[in-house]
């Protein structure tokens, strides 16, 4: 299975997609940034790890050259406001079940007694979970999960916000962090039971994943990644819509119209928004952009 459910459920910064690998031995280097073109005029645009360990870092050289060839950064939304008292307080108001429901109100028996192991692993009472919906801790679960091999680091969206912030660099965002919490906190409603269950059976294989599917980050390619969205595509339709399809959409027009604007621009989204059959490489392409990935010859 693919831990697309617990990778995109981590949308703010809790958690999300890690690991480092080897660069390919040839002439040039390669990684997840792409040179979007049309009409004579250029972005940069590329894909995010959300969470790193220490030696991650730096990143591979080309999101260091897009950046440098940039006067303003994009990203998709907000990271100070994580710290907003406001924003803090939105999330709390919708982390929680309605009507009194709890947990194991809300999931079958097996499912339940699943979970609470889980929680035992990280000597966690399911207890003190009672009254969170299931994304919450899930999420929870997952980011405990990867602390194990190392990951508490922030990624490559902090990274580049802080050197934007730094360099005085103009900043623009695809989407409120209110929209980011709604899709978090709404995971898995009215199908629970699976969608712990999948869920707790992904996190099984995490280091396995990661390795595959950052080490394609850091390169450049795509093929497990284009295979293990295709599957979220197929076995969770709505989750599919919701986290990506639906939020690809909004965000094109947004970009095309950075592109249009007349001045050099970075946007750094999420890695699994680039690619699939509704990602925004192929949605470029189809709205008349030349799409090339950008390397640097070594």
């Amino acid at each position: 299975m693919k831990r697309f459910i617990s990778f995109f459920g981590i949308i703010l910064y809790i958690a999300g997609f890690f690991f480092c690998a080897s660069f390919p031995a040839s002439g040039q280097s390669g990684s997840s940034v792409w040179r979007i073109s049309r009409n004579g005029s250029t972005l940069f645009l590329g894909g995010s790890i959300h969470v790193l360990r220490a030696d991650d870092f730096p990143p591979p050289q080309e999101f260091d050259r897009a950046f440098a060839q940039s006067s303003m950064l994009i990203l998709e939304a907000d990271i100070e406001e994580l710290a907003n008292e406001k924003i803090v307080q939105y999330l709390m108001a919708n982390m929680f079940l309605p009507n009194y429901k709890t947990l194991e109100s809300v999931l079958d028996s097996p499912t339940y007694e699943m979970l609470r192991a889980k929680c035992k692993e990280f000597a966690l009472a399911i207890e003190s979970f009672s009254r969170f919906k299931p994304s919450m801790i899930i999420n929870i679960l997952t980011m405990l999960e990867i602390q194990k091999f190392g990951f508490a680091e922030s990624g490559i969206d902090a990274y580049y916000f802080a050197m934007a912030k730094q360099a005085g660099k103009r900043l623009g965002f695809l989407e409120t962090v209110e929209a980011q919490i709604d899709m978090l906190v709404n995971m898995g409603d009215g199908y629970e039971n699976d969608f712990v269950r999948y869920s707790l059976a992904d996190m099984e294989n995490t280091e396995e994943e990661i390795v595959t599917l950052v080490s394609e980050w850091r390169n450049g390619r795509t093929g497990h990644f284009e295979s293990a969205i295709s599957e979220m595509r197929e076995t969770w339709p709505v989750l599919y819509q919701t986290m990506l399809c639906n939020r690809n959409a909004a965000w094109l027009p947004q970009i095309e119209e950075y592109l249009t604007g007349g001045q050099s621009v970075f946007v750094i989204v999420g890695l699994a928004h680039l690619h699939g059959p509704d990602g925004l490489l192929r949605m470029l392409e189809q709205s008349g952009c030349a799409v090339e990935q950008f390397r640097l010859t070594l």
